[in-house]
């Protein structure tokens, strides 16, 4: 295996290191445009301006440029993305020096590693062949003698800022190479000739001045260029932790959710399961207590035959409870059984009323219903629309005291039907309105009033508004009764939103609705 290997970035990988690999096609890319462009500007200089350059080693240079950017490039799209490297190098100091210290930790580091070090021999060739050019092209005297400023600023972008100064210097160290070499007659001086005329490059003093003036040049664009870069770093660096910080509480809440899903899942089925085993008996209990009423009932003491109504009664509380279980823990499961037909739920409504007509006579309630003409049929389940006006009927006429009132209202607005049962009973707290659609939640003042009573029932209504692409809202003050508004949509659902407001609102001051 090669010292470093490069292959299609994983999934994993950090974002940091994945932008850093773009940049070395950035930088690829960029020495293109600086080959074309030194090129163009050798002969736009040679024609145009009063100078005699030495051609064959300048473009000898250029074409050694060019040559190691094709190696570079081809490297870079046969294996692009650094992914591999041996450990050692990986741990070395020289990759940890290289590398900005915050793309390490990541699951791309070694990455991060391998990119860095792929852009600081690129950036180090570079620095060479420029010195090389300078060489070439007049040495100090070159007007274009500050351009090793750029790839300090390259260096700063792609890696730490150690290597920055690395660069820094090395720059700094080829430059005065050429200047003191030439200077002192160890290597031969291009003069660029014609009108530009100069003997700079012999005299020490002025060499090492400009030495010295190019070098502060260097060390402080390697500074400000290296601290901004740190700090957009750390701030990219602060982001990645928080997201991978938000993407692993993410994913602990997920695994909570599933777990509790199990466990609710679990606990539908054991209530189904409750549910069937005490129907049937439940139902015998039921069944053999009427029987001996109605034959032998008349003849009974009046102790006897109150206990054996009593015992009646609690069998129908248990079977209604045992019911409202089953129907429940299938709506939670999503098998709610759904027979879709054309529903008109001004007759369902209708039915509910006249069978619950003598629990009202007993209760004392008025009952009065005003049902739209224009309310028509639509697409629903007879069975489930009519367990929930039974539950909204039954709460109205349970929690209103004699001589109070229930109204029923059906009205339609285009694209739905909108049912309301507004009663004048003890009403709903505002502490406890949030709650009234949870399982098994009663309001303090409903178990004062009605110590019996499951909870079960607004659970259902809301499951069966729901499950028909409705909603229920409810609107309350205690001492002066409650709303519930039920909106069905009587086309497909999602033909439009739900009214928002209607001919018949509820009259009772409304607290704030609960979807």
């Amino acid at each position: 295996m090669p010292a470093s290997e490069f292959a299609p970035a994983p999934v994993g990988q950090a974002p940091t290191a994945v932008e850093l690999i773009e940049r070395i096609g950035w930088l690829i890319r960029l020495r293109w445009v600086a080959v074309i462009g030194v090129a163009a500007f050798l002969e736009l200089a040679r024609r145009v301006f009063p100078v005699e350059l030495a051609m064959g080693p300048l473009y000898a240079v250029l074409a050694g440029l060019a040559i190691c950017n094709a190696v570079y490039l081809l490297v870079y799209r046969r294996r692009k993305g650094v992914v591999r490297v041996p450990g050692a190098l990986r741990t070395s100091r020289l990759a940890r020096f290289l590398t900005p210290r915050t793309l390490l930790g990541f699951d791309g580091e070694s990455e991060a590693v391998a990119a860095a070090l792929f852009a600081s021999v690129q950036i180090a060739v570079d620095l060479v062949f420029l010195a090389l050019l300078l060489h070439f092209g007049g040495g100090l005297e070159n007007p274009f003698l500050f351009f090793f400023v750029f790839h300090v600023i390259i260096a700063s972008i792609l890696l730490s800022r150690r290597a920055t100064f690395f660069h820094a210097t090395l720059g700094l160290v080829l430059i005065a190479s050429v200047g003191l070499g030439e200077c002192f007659g160890v290597l031969r001086h291009y003069p660029l000739g014609g009108t530009w005329r100069s003997g700079a490059y012999a005299d020490p003093e002025l060499v090492a001045a400009q030495i010295l003036v190019l070098g502060v040049t260097l060390y402080l664009a390697a500074y400000m260029a290296s601290t901004i870069a740190v700090r957009l770093r750390s701030r990219v660096r602060e982001t990645l932790l928080l997201s991978q910080a938000v993407a692993k509480q993410a994913a602990e809440l997920d695994g909570a959710y599933r777990r509790l899903q199990a466990v609710e899942s679990a606990k539908s089925q054991y209530m189904r399961k409750v549910s069937h085993e005490l129907r049937g008996p439940l139902g015998t209990i039921q069944t053999a207590v009427k029987v001996v009423l109605q034959r032998v009932g008349a003849t009974l003491p009046p102790e006897l035959r109150d206990l054996l109504e009593r015992a009646e009664r609690r069998a129908g509380e248990l079977a209604e409870v045992t019911h409202d279980l089953l129907a429940l823990s299938r709506a939670r499961e999503g098998q709610l059984p759904v027979e879709r037909s054309e529903v008109d739920l001004g007759a369902v409504m209708g039915e509910q009323v006249r069978e619950m007509a003598d629990d009202a006579g007993r209760a004392g309630v008025t009952v009065t219903t005003d049902v739209s003409q224009e309310l028509g049929t639509f697409q629903g389940d007879p069975r489930g629309l009519a367990q929930l006006c039974r539950n909204l009927l039954s709460n109205a006429i349970r929690y209103t005291p004699a001589g109070g009132q229930v109204t029923v209202r059906l009205e339609r607005h285009g694209d739905w039907i909108r049912l309301q049962v507004e009663d004048t009973g003890i009403g709903i707290s505002g502490a406890d309105l949030p709650r009234v659609f949870e399982e098994f939640y009663r309001a303090a003042n409903a178990r004062d009033r009605v110590p019996a009573g499951t909870g079960l029932g607004l659970a259902i209504v809301r499951s069966v508004a729901e499950q028909h692409g409705g909603t229920v809202e409810v609107t309350s003050e205690p001492g002066r009764g409650t709303c519930f508004t039920v909106d069905l949509p009587a086309a497909p659902p999602g033909d439009g939103p739900p009214p928002t407001t209607g001919p018949s609102p509820c009259e009772n001051p409304p607290n704030q609705p609960v979807a």
